[in-house]
């Protein structure tokens, strides 16, 4: 990893304590992130167009944030990562997509009626 610390919106490889690898978008704010953990949410191409109708699912569709495939942000699934264990920077989501994530972050945890549909 470079010396420049993690920021919110990106993705990057990641290694997960599960022992699996994938992408893992960023989400804490950019002032939590240059301690030795950031918060993210996992990623997966599996099972993109079943899992895309679900509120606790964003579509990231390939090319977006440096993807190569479609990909599903799955915002259930958000949980604190290492720094160590992100390994490469793919890129970074547009203001829109992070917005669409968050939203759906909210709703995962029922902070608020986003009026996201289920």
């Amino acid at each position: 990893m470079t010396a420049d610390y993690p920021k919110q919106g990106e993705i990057w490889w990641a290694s997960f304590h599960e022992g699996w690898e994938r992408p893992a978008l960023v989400v804490s704010r950019n002032e939590l992130n240059r301690g030795r953990l950031v918060l993210v949410v996992p990623c997966t191409s599996s099972q993109v167009e079943e899992r895309a109708a679900y509120s606790n699912h964003v579509l990231l569709p390939s090319g977006s944030g440096g993807l190569t495939k479609d990909t599903i942000a799955q915002t259930h699934l958000i949980q604190p990562i290492e720094v160590s264990c992100l390994e490469r920077k793919l890129g970074t989501l547009s203001d829109e997509q992070l917005a669409e994530v968050l939203l759906a972050i909210a709703w995962s945890i029922d902070l608020f009626d986003t009026a996201r549909s289920s």
